[in-house]
């Protein structure tokens, strides 16, 4: 999917950092003040302009040559005033429609010229065609391009755009009369592309490839829907079953191509907009995807208190119509969910496992085979999991994967590959409790969930989602199973590749990293260990690639990182086993050193009288890297709601 595209002003510099910024980008530092003043003056100050003379200098082209080649160019002042004949000489609704077009950022169809200009698409046509004549918009090759990708039909329309310094200009000159236009613009636009983010969403439960496909042509148009939608515009509605769902579509879709910060930001500003007009139960629905995103961001309890004041509306809410209670059964659903996610988060599973049955309860009552009921069942799976209730556990991931199949004549949705690692991670956990009793039933139990977890990773690559945070997910829970089978070689090299996935995508000091670390140093420790009990010299080399892994994990532990800076669940292991590598390499120095730095550590953490906090991945890790997932799959519940 290709990345967001980001419109940035860029005024003209003063002359200080005209010069600067000249000499910077040429690598000249020598050149002549008169020189580098006049080609100061003739690029106007212009960063733009400076960046691409610098490059004609870093070229070989020399002072004077590029000098007589601006002399030959326009100047800017003539260009707008080139481009202000142009438009006054317009008929006045064809300079309407200009001004109404410049609100797309990027490329736009008749059918979307058509919507946000309010006329019909035949007559559309004709005004795109007469401004092309004029040389105001421009038609691109996106058709010529994509006919050659057989996942996508070929185009039946010509895609159109504004260069940017046109769009630039219409922006600078509107009048009163013209500003009007641009903001009806907005209006449709926003109406226009919203209804098209729920008819992807709608897409997206029953066909996640084709909805990703659409996501990826028009994610500039969404993202600047959903910014516009932030200042002002209509409150979406969730009165009825139907719209529920609808709504509830576009927060999931949302999830592929919105970082967190923005879905916050949205959900604020939408929430408090519904209340302001009287829309108490669009209130209640705002404010719950409000407060998953904030457990997406680790505020727990902060999402827990924010859920107080909509589920008191919800109280006092009465309703004669049958389809309204129901809506009203789904936010209350929606809310208890999300409160049993963060309480599952905090470990306190008695209480998560209160609330998302009362969830499901009212879910399932209303609906009992959607979209999201599976995803409350997911949720009441990992609270199982948490509990080390696997087969219960299991059962519920099982079940979540039966209603989406139901749902849906494909199994290319986008939490396919969530529930079929879940159910993989089942697998490995009832392996894991019953190894010592019955070997051979375990063996079975992690073959299966290998198995599990190649499809997984299989329904990842077709709907072109691998290679990213939930695949390093499932990367380490398929190493797990393989260590558990005694199989490490094959283990270590899932494991390097979900740590380099990680590295790649998470802030340097995430806990998530720092266990990826401790799993790579876990699985070294192990194979050292077997080398060395058969006095194999090679033992050597895997505890220093142990040390260089457990090392760089402990810097992270012990320094703090952004989730408050308590230690992840596998910090003791992590201590164990660092410090008797360093036993075995006869390092003693750096061995009391390290044991005065976890001593100092701890005591910081005791003082602060809070126990170790549950990280977004699993739970305490076992003596060696055999067990360290026994809730791998709550991790992964948070990262599919975050985007992929």
């Amino acid at each position: 999917m290709g990345g967001r595209i980001i419109e940035v002003h860029l005024n003209t510099l003063s002359r200080a950092s005209s010069v600067k910024l000249l000499q910077n980008c040429s690598h000249k530092t020598l050149l002549e003040d008169d020189a580098v003043e006049n080609l100061v003056s003739k690029c106007g100050n212009h960063p733009l302009s400076l960046k691409v003379i610098a490059g004609h200098l870093q070229s070989g082209f020399t002072v004077p040559e590029v000098a007589s080649q601006l002399d030959r160019l326009p100047r800017q002042p003539e260009f707008s005033q080139r481009l202000q004949e142009m438009f006054t000489a317009l008929p006045e609704q064809l300079q309407g429609i200009l001004i109404k077009l410049s609100v797309f950022r990027t490329w736009f169809d008749a059918e979307a010229a058509a919507d946000v200009i309010g006329c019909h698409r035949v007559d559309m046509k004709f005004e795109l065609h007469y401004l092309k004549c004029r040389h105001l918009i421009e038609q691109d090759d996106w058709g010529q391009f994509t006919r050659s990708e057989p996942s996508r039909p070929s185009p039946q329309e010509a895609r159109y755009s504004l260069h940017t310094l046109t769009r630039f200009f219409l922006q600078d000159n509107r009048t009163p009369p013209m500003a009007a236009l641009y903001i009806q613009a907005e209006h449709n636009f926003v109406k226009l592309f919203w209804k098209r983010l729920e008819k992807i969403g709608k897409l997206a439960e029953t066909n996640s490839l084709d909805a990703l496909a659409q996501i990826d042509d028009n994610r500039v148009h969404l993202e600047q829907c959903l910014d516009l939608l932030i200042r002002e515009g209509a409150v979406p509605d969730v009165s009825k079953t139907k719209r529920f769902h609808k709504q509830y579509s576009v927060c999931m879709t949302w999830e592929l191509f919105l970082d967190i910060s923005k879905r916050l930001k949205f959900c604020q500003n939408v929430a408090e907009r519904a209340l302001k007009q009287g829309n108490r139960r669009s209130y209640c629905f705002y404010k719950a995807m409000e407060a998953e995103q904030l457990v997406a961001k680790f505020q727990y309890g902060k999402a827990i208190q924010m859920l107080q004041k909509p589920f008191a509306i919800l109280g006092e809410l009465e309703s004669v119509d049958q389809e309204e209670k129901n809506s009203m059964k789904l936010v209350k659903a929606l809310l208890h969910y999300v409160k049993a996610h963060a309480f599952g988060c905090m470990q306190k599973n008695g209480d998560a496992l209160s609330e998302i049955k009362t969830s499901l309860q009212q879910c399932k009552s209303v609906s009992g085979n959607s979209y999201f009921a599976a995803r409350l069942v997911n949720q009441q799976g990992a609270i199982y999991m948490n509990m080390g209730k696997y087969m219960e556990s299991l059962d519920c991931h099982l079940n979540a994967y039966e209603i989406l199949k139901k749902s849906a004549a494909s199994d290319l949705l986008l939490d396919v590959p969530t529930y079929l690692m879940n159910i993989g991670t089942g697998y490995s956990e009832m392996g894991k409790d019953v190894r010592q009793q019955k070997p051979l039933e375990a063996i079975k139990h992690f073959e299966k969930a290998i198995d599990y977890y190649d499809r997984s990773l299989s329904t990842e690559k077709r709907l072109h989602m691998d290679e990213y945070i939930k695949t390093a997910l499932t990367l380490k829970n398929k190493a797990m199973a393989y260590c558990h089978l005694h199989r490490l070689s094959e283990g270590l090299r899932m494991a390097e590749q979900s740590l380099t996935i990680r590295r790649k995508y998470l802030p340097q000091k995430n806990p998530d990293v720092c266990r990826g670390l401790i799993f790579v140093a876990q699985i070294h420790y192990d194979m050292g260990r077997e080398k060395q009990k058969s006095g194999d010299v090679g033992s050597v080399e895997e505890f220093q690639q142990a040390e260089r892994y457990f090392g760089e994990a402990a810097e992270m532990e012990v320094s703090g990182r952004p989730d408050e800076g308590f230690p992840t669940v596998d910090y003791e292991a992590l201590k164990h086993e660092y410090l008797d590598v360093l036993k075995r390499l006869c390092k003693n120095d750096e061995l009391q050193r390290r044991k005065k730095i976890f001593m100092d550590f701890d005591r910081k953490v005791e003082k602060r009288s809070v126990s170790p906090r549950k990280q977004s991945e699993s739970s305490q890790s076992e003596e060696s890297t055999s067990g360290s997932s026994s809730n791998e799959e709550a991790e992964d519940e948070q990262q599919t709601h975050t985007g992929c």
